[in-house]
């Protein structure tokens, strides 16, 4: 009778001795290099330390080299350790994919706690005071973006709804952080506008430091949007002095998409100019066909007295 509750321990002991060992072979970082998470954490105190060399009296380059070199302090780790390691992450790109998208993460999360998502909205809002202004956004709040394909490219589309009027006007805005070693930054936000006529009004900014950017769409001719659409990508580096190796890193946090009506004075305005347009070219094309109908008479009437 007790051989039963034995066979099914045995069973249920294997079973997680098998769990044990599949996940005890999952390869992890080798030893001499620095784990994921004090790599996280590293890069993300580089972070920090960027932003207070930047606000510190004295040469840029300096404060940074000082406060880099005190975040390894920190860590235990020597420059040689973490030059190391991140040849050995450059090599294995989706795991410091994984670690920048946290890093990206973390950067979100205290620029909510400092109230600078709820503040950069309202002041966007503001711009449009008179109008119907919606964050239509749905995409990732915060990106991570290395040189390296397929992680230098984030792209976006959203098909016009209801809620699209003509004459809308539409604005683009995000943060953006660099943490680079060395090279030339060059970061890229682009976003378009297809009409319902297919003609496309497009815009392109290039990023280079730590701040927040925002670029605007108008559909000044109130031909309907039927798409939006843009991305972001952090171009590769192909100057001489910028290693393979190092860290090249481009954060994008806080980012909106603005959707803002026109007011409806100016809507009724632009409708009534739209309408006054139309007609004139009615007109135009009548008196062109009456004028062509004349001519093709006249023409008829000199040949015929000249037969």
């Amino acid at each position: 009778m007790n051989r039963k509750p034995n066979v099914i321990n045995i069973g249920i002991g294997c079973a997680l001795l098998l769990v044990f060992f599949i996940t005890g072979c999952k390869p992890g970082v080798p030893s001499e290099f620095i784990s994921e998470g004090d790599m996280e954490n590293i890069l993300y105190d580089y972070h920090l330390a960027t932003s207070m060399a930047r606000q510190e009296s004295g040469n840029y380059e300096s404060n940074v080299v000082a406060y880099r070199a005190a975040v390894l302090k920190k860590y235990g780790v020597t420059q040689a350790d973490f030059d190391s390691s991140m040849v050995y992450y450059m090599r294995h790109t989706e795991r410091l994919y994984a670690i920048y998208k946290n890093i990206a993460e973390r950067m979100e999360d205290r620029a909510r706690e400092l109230g600078s998502s709820e503040g950069s909205l309202a002041s966007l809002s503001r711009i449009s005071a008179s109008g119907d202004t919606a964050d239509i956004w749905k995409g990732d709040k915060s990106i991570a973006l290395i040189p390296q394909q397929p992680y230098h490219l984030y792209s976006f589309t959203y098909a016009a709804d209801s809620s699209f009027h003509k004459g809308d006007s539409f604005i683009l805005t995000m943060q953006t952080d660099f943490i680079y070693q060395d090279g030339i930054r060059d970061g890229i936000a682009s976003l378009a506008l297809v009409f319902n006529n297919d003609s496309v009004a497009s815009r392109i900014i290039h990023m280079s430091s730590s701040t927040s950017h925002n670029m605007t769409l108008e559909d000044q001719d109130t031909l309907g949007i039927k798409e939006i659409k843009g991305y972001f990508l952090l171009n590769k580096n192909n100057s001489d002095n910028s290693s393979k190796t190092t860290l090249h890193l481009m954060t994008l946090s806080n980012i909106h998409l603005l959707r803002c009506h026109l007011p409806k004075e100016k809507q009724q305005k632009s409708q009534k100019e739209n309408k006054d347009a139309v007609d004139s070219l009615n007109r135009n094309s009548q008196r062109m066909r009456m004028s062509n109908k004349l001519e093709i008479k006249d023409s008829a009437k000199i040949n015929h007295s000249v037969k």
